[in-house]
């Protein structure tokens, strides 16, 4: 990995860069830690996973492993709260939106090797409990080199620019979960895009954008802290995952800047 000087800033990262995202709804912004860093956020990662890993279980009968997750791990380690609020990627993330944000949340992700189910083809939007997204996104940290066979992201380029009768806005319930084909019939005639990943390296996506991640066919753990930062001036929709929200009212700004600080760019 290169020294820290050759590392991506928010200071050098190229206007093409901003450009690609905003077109495509997805960008791939390579060594944005040094490797000291990851290494540090690894441990930290690895050990939240120990404490408090929950199973998302997929397949039809629920017993098959898409993708194990600690939530809202910012708020449950010091060390992870730093990576979610690190200044390249915080800086990165409002060069790319062109406007104010505020960290949501974050995640470690993990797909446990020749164990993990391909990610369900998805975009955000419909599972986060608020209002006001157009400049939403996510940022997918790679703690570990995280090649095709490992189960990297792909996306739909453009996915997010979709008229709102193609996507599917907003869930109360998991069981309003449609199929990309379902919401948007010309889904599987359009192109992705696969984006494997050095460790230290970051995918920026959209709210809107389509993704989707394969299995992990490797012997070592795909391990990433998935950061969501939003529209600073986002409010509380109720919906799904919303229970560290559900004593708030709808229509509440979420700006406590506490619980949701703002970030600089």
């Amino acid at each position: 990995m290169p020294p820290l000087s050759e590392l991506t800033t928010p200071e050098n990262l190229s206007e093409d860069t901003v450009r690609r995202y905003r077109d495509d709804g997805f960008v791939h912004v390579p060594q944005v830690l040094s490797a000291e860093e990851v290494a540090t956020y690894r441990a930290a990662a690895e050990a939240i996973l120990e404490r408090d890993m929950e199973i998302w279980a997929g397949g039809e009968d629920g017993g098959q492993v898409e993708v194990n997750y600690v939530t809202q791990a910012w708020r449950k380690d010091e060390t992870l709260r730093a990576l979610a609020l690190h200044p390249s990627l915080t800086g990165i993330a409002a060069r790319l939106a062109g406007g104010a944000l505020r960290l949501y949340s974050s995640e470690v992700l993990v797909k446990e090797p020749r164990k993990a189910l391909p990610t369900l083809i998805h975009d955000d939007e419909a599972g986060l409990p608020m209002d006001g997204l157009s400049l939403t996104l996510t940022a997918w940290v790679a703690l570990v080199d995280v090649p095709v066979e490992r189960g990297c992201l792909s996306y739909v380029p453009g996915s997010h620019l979709r008229k709102e009768s193609e996507r599917l806005v907003h869930m109360t319930s998991f069981e309003h979960f449609r199929s990309a084909e379902e919401v948007w019939p010309d889904f599987p005639w359009q192109l992705r895009v696969t984006v494997p990943l050095r460790a230290g390296d970051v995918a920026f996506h959209h709210c809107r954008t389509v993704h989707m991640a394969g299995r992990n066919d490797t012997d070592e753990r795909r391990i990433g802290h998935g950061v969501i930062f939003m529209d600073a001036g986002a409010t509380y929709l109720p919906g799904v995952m919303d229970e560290y929200l559900s004593h708030m009212h709808p229509g509440q700004p979420l700006d406590d800047e506490k619980l949701f600080p703002l970030i600089s760019g």
